[in-house]
């Protein structure tokens, strides 16, 4: 329990609060004068190139110290989380975010190696799915944060408190996490055991970029959409809240699914469910609509990566490392095109056409789902 919780902080601090308090903090932000809509999906699209080149950079790496980069990546997501507290105008602020999307990918990687290595060796793997609730857990206390210092304090403020919690999450981390990691030979993160090359999955690449725009529009600028519209302004944060909470139990529902279904079922479904909820907040009016969507974002999109994730996988670890990094580099780039495409549109453009286009990349991210997996058979 103890190295799962541990791993449980890892992801809470690097990727629900150094990846995600970003969107939970922004309509503060832009409500202080700070960013504008388009500066906003700027720095988003700085955050998640950063995931992309630490992702690839922890993927292609060879006979690496896990511990050492698990320290690594710590501090400087607790720092570039601090640094996000300072005004230091908008250039810097890209080179934060640009940090803290590596230390996020960089955190990612290699905590959830020490923790699944780890719990294997003491026959307790079924304590992973607290593993992986970090993600959750970290939406939900920057969206609680969030709340508050939209009546306590400033989004400034609101960042520094969070890197407190960072700080004090990295330090139990480290205290469990990084003897283990120091247990492992470097030398095993290279080791090739069978050599198997694997299906072919073009089809999932392409499949699994198109999920990485699909789902990131929303994921970044939820709450300050709902707070332009009609009837769900003081729901914004609300709904930032809702995906949190969707997200805890996600993966662990998708992956017990997947054994029942099989795993491309279970993904095309994640897939086409996920692609109704970001539409609906900008479909519909109301409320309703946007905590609809808001659940079914946050209960698909943490079991999306999981799976995909899991068909990429071969026998031989070396090979499987270059295959989730070549659809890893697909999902950043859909993420990156995002709110790139956001922030083209300018203060003025709305969300509308950026969430349809979304949810359409998503409608066609299950079609090619069913063209890997037919392709597969063939093979």
């Amino acid at each position: 329990m103890a190295i799962a919780l541990a791993g449980l902080l890892a992801l809470l601090l690097a990727m629900g609060v150094g990846r995600f308090a970003f969107t939970a903090l922004l309509p503060q932000m832009r409500d202080e004068g700070l960013l504008d809509v388009a500066s906003g999906g700027l720095l988003a699209a700085s955050n998640y190139l950063g995931y992309l080149a630490g992702a690839l950079w922890a993927a292609f790496s060879r006979r690496v110290d896990a511990a050492r980069r698990l320290l690594g990546g710590l501090l400087v997501s607790v720092g570039s989380t601090l640094a996000m507290g300072l005004e230091l105008g908008f250039p810097l602020w890209c080179g934060v975010r640009f940090l803290s999307g590596v230390a996020s990918a960089v955190v990612y990687v290699y905590a959830t190696g020490i923790v699944l290595r780890s719990l294997a060796a003491c026959q307790a793997s079924g304590w992973s799915g607290l593993h992986y609730m970090g993600v959750g857990s970290g939406i939900v206390v920057s969206a609680l944060l969030a709340r508050y210092m939209t009546v306590a304090g400033s989004a400034l403020e609101g960042w520094r408190w969070l890197g407190v919690v960072a700080a004090l999450g990295a330090m139990a981390v480290m205290v469990v996490l990084l003897p283990l990691g120091r247990s492992a030979s470097p030398a095993d993160e290279g080791t090739v055991q069978v050599s198997s090359g694997g299906p072919p999955m073009g089809w999932l690449a392409a499949a699994y970029g198109l999920a990485g725009f699909g789902y990131i529009v929303n994921a970044t600028f939820l709450p300050l959409m709902l707070r332009g519209q009609a009837g769900t302004a003081s729901a914004a944060l609300d709904g930032w809240l809702v995906v949190g909470l969707a997200a805890l139990p996600a993966t662990l529902f998708w992956v017990r699914l997947s054994f029942r279904w099989g795993v491309y079922p279970a993904l095309i479904s994640a897939t086409l469910i996920q692609a109704m909820g970001v539409a609906l907040p900008v479909l519909m009016d109301g409320v309703t609509a946007a905590m609809a969507g808001a659940a079914l974002l946050g209960a698909t999109f943490m079991g999306i990566a999981g799976l995909s994730q899991w068909l990429a996988r071969v026998p031989d670890p070396q090979v499987t490392a270059r295959r989730i990094g070549l659809i890893t580099a697909c999902y950043g780039v859909g993420q990156v095109a995002g709110p790139l495409l956001v922030a083209l549109r300018g203060p003025s453009g709305g969300f509308v056409v950026p969430v349809l286009a979304a949810s359409v990349a998503l409608l066609c991210s299950a079609v090619l789902l069913e063209v890997s997996r037919r392709r597969e058979r063939l093979a």
